[in-house]
């Protein structure tokens, strides 16, 4: 099956509207942007109440190791979906202006970019869309545990007054719900920045294509110039993007560790069984911004070598300055990273990160043993 680019924007946009990563249109009136800023407020106030119920819920059921420990992932999710909405909003003016130039693109394409921009959908919606729905079913599967399982509320919640009346008890379960409904949005997010990466890759790509038919210097310095406009919308997304790839990083980090003391401590199969899926679906998640970064390396590289490959041996030295220009600045590959904190995000880190994890699983049943 096929899709096409603005199938996967649009599919991409709502996937993550009930926290509105997406940024609104940019044309929308100062009240549907206050309206928008009040929703977010109310969002992260809803957050703090499933955070406390989580907390209490710990010292009711009297710090048991696996409640703490399952009530933790819950919680940390939940900070880090509070994390990427304030980010999202902080960045809404820079996605904006992605968001637009993208559509333009998109809409704008000749048939061979349209080739190029299909390719890389359909490289990619499978696994988009499967990780979307499936953040989506295990939340709901979550919040509908009441209906099947002795307790009131989805989770280990728990309240320090009574909510056994109506309709006290139905405010209480969306309050605690709602957050955890959201909190698979916030884990689609990764799939919102892969796309965006991935969108940064094509365009150096149909860039390459463009290079590879120049036939004359009128030609290449519309390269020149497009690829400086490439290399500055690269950057934007880049810098909207970094700390959402950060925090994933750091979630993922703190969920491997915590199901490993789960995995060596509790007896349960089933938790085990669960928390060991959780620990897929981080692995996946990191893989899922690693490849589009490592595209977006070898594609920004890409352009030096479609110069290199001109015939120009018997052009004006114009042309030869042209071209020379095109090869210094893509020697210099578009990375990912956040200074300090996060190498260059690339397939190679991805699979130091795998290792440095088995190793810490390593240690830790050496400890037990």
């Amino acid at each position: 099956m096929k899709f096409t680019p603005e199938a996967a924007l649009n599919f991409t946009r709502k996937s993550v509207a009930i926290i509105i990563s997406w940024p609104p249109p940019i044309n929308i009136s100062k009240k549907v942007s206050i309206l928008l800023d009040i929703y977010l407020f109310v969002s992260f106030l809803l957050s703090q109440v499933l955070l406390s119920t989580l907390v209490y819920g710990m010292y009711i059921y009297d710090y048991q190791l696996d409640i703490v420990i399952r009530s933790s992932c819950v919680c940390v999710t939940v900070v880090q979906t509070n994390i990427k909405m304030l980010i999202a909003r902080l960045n809404r003016t820079n996605m904006q202006q992605i968001v637009v130039e993208m559509e333009t693109v998109i809409r704008e394409a000749t048939p061979s970019e349209k080739a190029v921009l299909e390719k890389y959908v359909n490289r990619s919606a499978t696994l988009h869309i499967c990780l979307t729905f499936g953040f989506y079913l295990a939340s709901i599967n979550m919040l509908i545990g009441p209906l099947f399982l002795p307790q009131p509320f989805p989770g280990y919640s728990v309240f320090p007054f009574k909510t056994d009346t109506h309709p006290i008890y139905e405010i209480a379960y969306f309050a605690v719900s709602y957050p955890g409904l959201q909190s698979s949005a916030a884990a689609t997010v990764d799939c919102q920045v892969a796309f965006l990466l991935w969108f940064a890759g094509a365009r150096f790509e149909m860039l390459k294509n463009e290079i590879d038919e120049v036939l004359n210097e009128y030609d290449l310095k519309k390269c020149i110039i497009k690829h400086n406009h490439i290399l500055i919308y690269a950057e934007n997304i880049i810098n909207t993007v970094r700390y959402l790839i950060f925090t994933a990083v750091i979630v993922a980090s703190i969920l491997i560790v915590f199901s490993g003391f789960l995995f060596f401590f509790v007896d349960s199969f089933i938790i085990k069984f669960q928390f060991l899926i959780l620990d897929v679906v981080a692995v996946i998640q990191l893989y899922l911004n690693s490849n589009p970064a490592e595209n977006l390396i070898e594609m920004s590289t890409e352009i030096g070598s479609a110069v290199y490959n001109l015939n120009w041996t018997d052009k004006s030295k114009m042309i030869w300055r042209n071209m020379y220009i095109l090869m210094q600045r893509s020697q210099k590959p578009v990375i990912l990273s956040v200074g300090g904190f996060l190498p260059a995000l690339s397939l190679s880190y991805y699979m130091s990160y795998l290792s440095t994890c088995f190793s810490y699983f390593t240690t830790m049943k050496a400890m037990m043993q």
